[in-house]
């Protein structure tokens, strides 16, 4: 399950989402700058134009933004300092690319097809523009390594050098299967995001995007992803904490509801008003609550007046926390504002197997 926090990174990284253009929805380019192949994808409201494009040879997407009159299209990256002065011809476009250091480069665009060559288990919900960013792309079978003697091997991406496992043994083949394509698509998700977040410099924004050792138990999987980026276009760097858990009997991605539920009622469906309500009412409270009879010393709220001190007895940080499973039991990560996020995420914040209904004898 993605985390609250984590979900900041999507709306972090800078992208300008294709909207009606010119001829239809996501007009989508293919072509050259010089010699280089690029692709582009652009969107027309009015006499503006916005889109971005990148160089197949990086990936990394360079924003871009200017006016269009008639058949002429000037755009400029803030990013890099690239200008564009392209022609409109039919489903072309063609004129020149000046860097910012002075260096005019021809530019030949036509209708970009269909990605070919796409790797296996996307994301289902990737853009055209997103799936012509994994074009091509492989992932690398890194070192196997025994953990609780099951086997896991590492996969990386080599543009991004994203790195995720994969479970080779240990539990039920069926569980095995869908567990494993859903690391998969968690991979390729997390290559998109990097190839989206580029720096102020032009360079890569994404500063850390990794996962740690994963905990395998009897019955549950579960490993934590660690991201920090700086993209260009958002007014701050930012970081974030996500958890993802499987049920080994069944292959099931869990979410956090599952295992922590407060109150005699059903849980509302997720994201609706009424589970909004329900996290920050009885969820969090709850949580405080259990944390205080497991971390009492953790749990003491900060003297008065001291504000730089970090409040853990603040049912607000536990809304929507972080998560992970281990031996101990469920890990909650808390969630600050901005001036106090180095409060996030204590590492003792652990709420033992019995508090989560673990039988005497059962292997979590």
């Amino acid at each position: 399950m993605t985390t609250a926090p984590f979900r900041l990174l999507a709306a972090a990284i800078f992208t300008l989402a294709p909207g009606v253009a010119w001829a239809g929805p996501d007009q989508l380019y293919q072509g050259t700058v010089g010699t280089a192949r690029i692709v582009m994808t652009l969107s027309e409201d009015k006499a503006e134009v916005s889109g971005q494009y990148f160089y197949l040879s990086s990936r990394l997407d360079i924003d871009l933004s200017g006016a269009v009159q008639g058949q002429t299209l000037d755009l400029e990256s803030r990013t890099t300092g690239d200008k564009l002065h392209l022609t409109r011809r039919g489903t072309r476009l063609d004129g020149t690319l000046t860097t910012a250091k002075a260096r005019r480069l021809p530019v030949s665009l036509h209708a970009a097809g269909t990605p070919a060559d796409l790797p296996a288990d996307l994301p289902p919900k990737l853009s055209a523009y997103e799936r012509w960013h994994l074009t091509g792309l492989q992932l690398t079978p890194q070192k196997a390594e025994t953990i609780n003697g099951k086997t896991i091997r590492w996969y990386r991406e080599a543009l991004s050098g994203i790195r995720l496992f994969r479970i080779e043994s240990g539990y039920a083949a069926p569980a095995l299967a869908a567990v494993n394509h859903a690391l998969a698509r968690n991979q390729w998700a997390n290559v998109s995001a990097w190839f989206a977040c580029t720096g102020y410099e032009g360079g890569p924004g994404t500063d850390v995007a990794e996962a740690k050792r994963p905990w395998l138990g009897a019955n549950h999987v579960s490993y934590v992803w660690n991201g920090s980026w700086s993209c260009a276009g958002t007014a701050h760097p930012d970081f974030g904490t996500a958890g993802y858990s499987y049920d080994m009997r069944t292959g099931r991605e869990l979410k956090l509801d599952d295992l922590l539920h407060f109150g005699s009622g059903p849980i509302p469906a997720e994201d609706s008003d009424a589970w909004y309500s329900y996290r920050s009412k009885r969820f969090a409270p709850g949580v405080v609550a259990l944390l205080k009879r497991y971390h009492p010393e953790d749990m003491t709220a900060p003297a008065a007046g001291d504000e730089d001190e970090c409040d853990y007895s603040d049912p607000e940080v536990w809304d929507f926390p972080a998560w992970a499973l281990s031996d101990k039991g469920l890990w909650l990560g808390a969630y600050f504002a901005r001036v106090q996020r180095a409060c996030d995420a204590p590492d003792w914040a652990i709420i033992p197997w019995s508090a989560l209904g673990l039988k005497p004898g059962e292997k979590p």
